[in-house]
């Protein structure tokens, strides 16, 4: 589930200007559809028949809304859905009566308004409507504790934030692709790809810069300060057992083309877990020492365990670590105090563009899912994919405790 941190709001640090409050939400049913709420059971949530619909759907019910490679979700502290619908180019919103809505997002590809009101830097900047915001590709999608909305524009080299009280849209980090800026604003900063975000409990926030292969952090202070706490710049395996920003990571590159969206990451306590796509590995930072580690993959790691592109990560109601295996079609769990990694979604077989089973009611491990991007938890710990080669969202009713 993804954690909502305490500590310092960036709603204080954005100045934003303009609209009225929203008004309360009372949280939606995400029953959906043909779900329910017998434990362990799937079921296609959200475009249930699996086509790609390009640019499409707001309005209509969530199991009748066609996405285009839904790459992750989560939930709002009001129990509503965000989905990125990465190739529609969208940020859409499951609503109270399950109606999907574009949040942020137009009918077309782009990178930002037609007005430069979003520009850096971001602290004086106004903002603007989320609903004229073009994008390129949205991969991740995070809340801080005080409601403000992080978004990861994977393709726009841009993280993007939505302000809780006035609703405007901002860019807090990036610019055109490259590398610079650290140790200085990340309004000033250049990434190239910023694929995955996850908040620790003070509110700094850890992206991966993918095909920068570096993992970096924004800081809380007055300049939202950017530094790399983790790779040179080299896609490669070494380093661990030292310190993080001297080792080597793998995220997919790709000099002469696009590169899938790689690497995610998960935070508890003092340690950063990220998921270390083309190494096959899942490794840790202590963000007391600025030690790594690994923690599971092939020999070397703590545990031993055969990994297949690992992507998003999210700790499990019942404390194990969830991951989003891409290559082997399937969501694992691993427990971090045995290793012992289990199966929970997926039958692991799909090998066609579009695995979609017969029916509508299915065992966890009995449904087709095809090279899964993203997971989250919902408030009552149903287990929701990101089926993002089926253009769906799968929910597995709760069976998993404290």
């Amino acid at each position: 589930m993804n954690k909502l941190v305490a500590g310092a709001g960036l709603a204080a640090l954005l100045l934003p200007v303009g609209c009225a409050s929203r008004s309360a939400f009372n949280a939606a049913d995400n029953s959906g559809g043909d779900c329910t709420n017998t434990p362990g059971e799937a079921c296609s949530w959200a475009n249930a028949k699996g086509a790609a619909g390009y640019g499409i759907g707001d309005g209509n019910p969530l199991v009748d809304t066609p996405l285009y490679f839904p790459a992750d979700l989560t939930f709002a502290s009001d129990g509503r859905a965000y989905v990125s619908d990465w190739n529609n180019h969208r940020v859409r919103r499951v609503e109270k009566d399950g109606i999907f809505t574009t949040f942020i997002g137009t009918d077309y590809e782009g990178d930002g308004p037609p007005n430069p009101s979003d520009e850096m830097p971001y602290k004086t900047a106004p903002g603007c409507n989320p609903q004229i915001v073009a994008l390129n590709h949205p991969t991740d999608v995070r809340f801080a504790a005080d409601g403000t909305f992080i978004l990861a524009a994977w393709h726009d080299n841009k993280i993007r934030v939505v302000d809780p009280t006035k609703g405007l849209d901002k860019v807090l980090a990036g610019g055109t692709y490259g590398f610079a800026g650290d140790g200085g604003p990340a309004a000033n900063a250049l990434m190239n790809l910023p694929k995955s975000i996850v908040l620790d409990d003070a509110g700094r926030i850890y992206l991966i810069d993918q095909r920068n292969e570096r993992l970096r952090m924004i800081d809380i202070d007055a300049d939202r300060t950017i530094t790399t706490i983790a790779g040179n710049g080299t896609e490669s395996y070494s380093g661990d057992g030292g310190p993080a920003v001297d080792a080597t990571v793998g995220w997919e590159y790709n000099e002469n083309d696009t590169p899938n969206p790689s690497g995610a990451l998960a935070i508890q306590g003092h340690k950063l877990y990220f998921s270390d796509g083309t190494n096959q590995r899942i490794r840790v930072i202590d963000l007391d020492t600025k030690q790594i580690s690994c923690l599971a993959g092939p020999s070397g790691c703590t545990f031993t365990v055969a990994l297949h592109s690992p992507l998003d990560l999210e700790w499990g109601p019942d404390g194990r670590l969830f991951m989003a295996e891409r290559d082997a079609n399937i969501i694992d769990a691993l427990d971090i105090t045995t290793g012992v990694l289990t199966t929970v979604v997926g039958t692991g077989q799909c090998s066609g563009r579009t695995c979609i089973e017969s029916g509508t009611h299915h065992q966890a491990l009995d449904i087709q899912l095809n090279q899964p991007w993203g997971i989250a938890f919902d408030a009552l710990n149903n287990l929701y994919v990101a089926d993002t080669g089926n253009h769906r969202i799968v929910r597995v009713a709760s069976e998993w405790t404290k």
